[in-house]
């Protein structure tokens, strides 16, 4: 049994005694690294020390700010030398929808990494590998460019609980609660729909150079991940330099049809108009409104221009 390195971030946890359980965690374990990090400079230096020291793994326990600055270190700095070194994204309340994305089953960081402890004491961790390529997003107000799995635009961001969602285990009573939240989702969106006049909050897109199309839309998807949000799957096959793109324009009609698609758990199958599902290699968005990346909040810089393409792969630990 090899080395595991924990990443995590003390300010994520701000305001509750989080923190203090994800230490009791690690005491009672054995054969970890563990690196506490509280400003930018410092993930440098940590995961620098989780090379020398040859981890199997490395575990983030933090919010979105934690792991897109992981991703940039370990792409645009090469502090790896060319290792692959899997990463475990383990749910901090931000990044809940990509934890969710790999296998988490608990909201609560402490009992997720329980449940890792024991399956790393047990030689089963790395049985569970699999790898994703990043998106990169330029143009970000405030930072200038992000690393991410997830990004969503569109009307469907105001409805904020959808990335702040708690995680649960799968069964009757997880599939119930995804059905009944897509169902209020799609009763609250086609209402909105319905009731535009107007085009509000335009949202430009630009696929691959294939020309630009501007609209209102209810969704604007990309992601490297298999699934969206309440575990509907993309469905459609990617390539591993390629991105989803799942994009649903704010008509009545294309929600509801979008709808019956997630009721059955699968985008795939999106032919009518109004929606579009294909792959992407780039695409350029500009947007006045506010963006999620891995389930956070962000605004795009004055000129409204976003920049989003497909990066390295990076290997990633699935948690269940």
């Amino acid at each position: 049994m090899g080395i595991i390195a924990i990443l995590s971030s003390p300010s994520s946890f701000k305001g509750n005694k989080e923190m203090e359980k994800i230490r009791a965690v690690i005491a009672g374990g054995t054969a970890i690294f563990h690196y506490e990090v509280e400003k930018h400079k410092d993930i440098a230096e940590a995961l620098m020390r989780f090379q020398q020291a040859e981890v199997d793994a490395i575990v983030i326990i933090g919010d979105r700010a934690l792991t897109s600055a992981i991703f940039e270190h370990i792409i645009e700095k090469n502090i790896f030398k060319g290792v692959d070194i899997p990463l475990a994204i383990l749910p901090a309340g931000d990044n809940n929808i990509v934890a969710e994305n790999l296998g988490a089953t608990r909201s609560e960081p402490h009992m997720a990494l329980k449940v890792l402890l024991r399956d790393h004491q047990k030689g089963n961790l790395l049985n569970r590998v699999t790898d994703y390529p990043l998106i990169k997003l330029e143009g970000v107000r405030g930072v200038n460019y992000l690393y991410g799995l997830f990004f969503c635009a569109g009307d469907i961001i105001k409805r904020k609980r959808i990335f702040k969602g708690n995680i649960s285990r799968k069964g009757f009573f997880y599939a119930l609660r995804n059905w009944f939240n897509i169902m209020r989702l799609i009763q609250n969106a086609y209402f909105v729909a319905m009731g535009k006049s107007s085009l509000e909050d335009p949202i430009r897109i630009n696929r691959n150079q294939r020309g630009a199309v501007m609209g209102n839309f209810f969704m604007v998807l990309i992601t490297t991940l298999d699934k969206a949000f309440w575990d509907v799957s993309i469905g459609q096959e990617r390539r591993k330099d390629r991105a989803h793109f799942v994009s649903v324009e704010n008509t009545a009609k294309a929600v509801v049809k979008t709808g019956k698609l997630m009721l059955r758990g699968n985008y795939d199958g999106i032919d009518h108009v109004g929606n579009i599902i294909a792959e992407i290699q780039h695409a350029r968005v500009v947007l006045q409104t506010p963006f999620v990346l891995d389930g956070s909040y962000y605004e795009a810089d004055e000129t409204g221009e976003l920049f989003i393409s497909i990066t390295d792969c990076l290997k990633f630990i699935r948690l269940s």
